[in-house]
């Protein structure tokens, strides 16, 4: 959980990202090389699905909440902050947005056809319990998409531990690779997809946010490049960044 002074610096930067405040080069480059790559696969598998009813898990501001109603969906946001909650009801007016614990959702059994959760189960202190609760509140056959932080990674442990971050909480640790996809499995979800994204280029945009390098267009492509062919290495990709499980209930 949240606690002290790290609730308010972790609501500043949901906000500022919620509401487009954050405009420099550090979050420009996030967003065109590793959120454009996450948001594209969430709407591929939400328009191939074609779900009723979302549930954006961790919902913060409510910036992917807009995007999943403009996709033309029905979405309802859960997050544990007060604050963040009432940002994501201006950020997104079409949508449901409720104040609550992520481990006791307010909601009848299988209530939603999809759930989406981006970096927030390793916040979450019993994942088991919060799997459960997930499958729950699972319509038969939901699809349920989340990208979580993987500790295997050696260029985010290098960061994690010598440029840290100004939002974390209490107690988060990312995954080891092969242990959430066997929490899914345990929880009695159905893992279709598991793999991983960004060997460097997450990490690359942790330094440049806390140090506020700027870099050439030319290494911005290379990073690229190098991402390409760290995907369609078998014995290497499992070492990439960010954990994508896309699982059935």
């Amino acid at each position: 959980m949240l606690l002290g002074n790290e609730v308010q610096v972790y609501e500043e930067v949901e906000v500022s990202c919620s509401t487009g405040e954050t405009e420099s080069y550090q979050e420009t480059f996030f967003t065109e090389v590793i959120r454009r790559r996450e948001l594209d696969f969430i709407k591929q598998v939400l328009m191939a699905e074609k779900p009723r009813l979302v549930l954006d898990y961790g919902c913060g501001g409510g910036w992917l909440s807009r995007l999943i109603f403009k996709w033309g969906f029905e979405v309802v946001g859960i997050d544990l902050s007060k604050r963040l909650v009432k940002v994501a009801k201006f950020v997104c007016r079409e949508g449901d947005f409720v104040v609550c614990d992520a481990m006791r959702l307010p909601f009848r059994d299988g209530a939603f056809d999809s759930i989406i959760g981006i970096s927030i189960l390793h916040h979450l202190p019993k994942l088991s319990m919060a799997l459960s609760e997930l499958k729950r509140v699972s319509a038969f056959r939901a699809v349920c998409l989340f990208m979580e932080p993987n500790l295997l990674n050696p260029v985010s442990a290098f960061g994690r531990k010598f440029f840290p971050m100004e939002a974390h909480t209490a107690g988060e640790k990312p995954f080891a690779f092969g242990y959430l996809k066997a929490a899914f499995g345990l929880a009695g979800f159905t893992v279709e997809k598991y793999f991983a994204l960004f060997f460097i280029a997450f990490p690359i945009a942790r330094l440049l946010k806390v140090t506020k390098m700027k870099l050439p267009a030319w290494i911005v492509r290379a990073i690229l490049l190098f991402e390409n062919v760290m995907e369609k290495m078998p014995f290497i990709r499992c070492l990439n960044s960010n954990i994508v499980a896309l699982v059935r209930a």
